[in-house]
């Protein structure tokens, strides 16, 4: 289990028992000298790679040299997890921001990905099944989200969400887990929650209020927010892991994402007020990048790169951009 929660503190207790309910101490991440140089930790996403196996995905990450690896459930063989672990395991790499199949608590729109019933009791039952179904790989946290608020009044669709995740929250601190809520732009014809903004997702975070529950922070969704280095930097010891990729200008498609390095994006600038602010999180390679099958098949989709070019590619995008913000700190 991990250090923060489902571990036993000083006096024995587990603390996922003691620190669950009415504490509204948030989750943290690196404490102390912001200052202080420390190893940055790199993972790769397995939904970069939608075609590939589990276990090829394991030797593609280890072969690029990330030492982490964001297990997608989808990726999972029912019957066969304790073989995956086992293969986890064997391969020395950690599970990182981990995806569940069943993600949101209201429905994300339009149900190309991420599909699952209208009722919202019946996906909160089944995003705690997903949690169940990830926690013997040890996740270092699953990432989950409000979804749409498309068919409720706005404050029925957050109380709704609120209380599910409150739900879901304490499910995964039981189990040893973390929770990192994303709050995806939907600009771009996707529409995967109803909060908009760094600032009103620690809110959300805030009135969930339980000390297990954290920032997932991509920087596809956040970079072009008003004041977007001063709240990575504000933020950043709410945030459990950054999900790395870049911006084409104009994108063609809600999926036409970049391998970092490769867009405008100020990667360097965001990872430095990062670093100043405290985080010391996964950097996560999640590229979507749509070959058809979400329904605008782009010519030069990275999906149809050989899948060994394209971790390569994003590795190396990643080390680029941390290490150019060493420079910028």
């Amino acid at each position: 289990m991990k250090v923060g929660i489902g571990n036993p503190d000083s006096t024995g207790e587990p603390r996922s028992r003691k620190a669950t309910h009415g504490i509204s101490s948030p989750v943290t991440t690196r404490k102390g000298d912001p200052d202080v140089p420390h190893q940055p930790k790199f993972s790769i996403c397995q939904l970069s790679t939608p075609d590939t196996t589990f276990e090829e995905d394991l030797r593609l990450t280890r072969d690029a040299g990330a030492t982490g690896i964001a297990l997608a459930e989808e990726k999972l063989r029912e019957g066969e997890e304790e073989a995956q672990l086992e293969a986890l395991r064997a391969s020395g790499l950690k599970a990182t921001l981990c995806l569940p199949t069943n993600i949101a608590v209201l429905p994300i729109q339009p149900q190309i990905i991420y599909a699952g019933p209208p009722d919202p009791a019946t996906r909160i039952s089944l995003m705690c099944d997903s949690l169940r179904r990830l926690a013997p790989f040890e996740p270092d946290s699953v990432v989950v989200g409000t979804g749409s608020e498309v068919g409720f009044e706005l404050e029925e669709a957050n109380r709704i969400a609120v209380e599910g995740l409150r739900e879901a929250a304490d499910v995964a601190a039981d189990l040893g887990l973390r929770l990192a809520i994303e709050a995806p732009r939907r600009d771009l014809g996707f529409d995967g929650t109803y909060v908009r903004g760094l600032p009103a997702l620690v809110k959300l975070i805030d009135e969930i209020d339980r000390p297990n529950v954290g920032i997932c922070y991509d920087v596809y969704h956040h970079w072009d927010e008003p004041d977007p280095i001063g709240n990575a930097e504000r933020y950043a010891n709410r945030i459990i892991g950054v999900q790395v990729n870049d911006w084409r200008e104009p994108p063609r498609s809600f999926a036409d994402r970049l391998v970092p390095g490769e867009g405008t994006l100020d990667l360097p600038g965001i990872f430095a007020a990062l670093e100043r602010g405290g985080f010391d999180g996964w950097y996560d390679f999640e590229i979507f990048s749509d070959d058809g099958r979400w329904g605008t098949d782009l010519p030069d989709s990275l999906w149809k790169l050989p899948p060994e070019e394209l971790v390569r590619r994003g590795m190396t995008g990643m080390q680029d951009a941390v290490a150019a913000a060493a420079g910028v700190r």
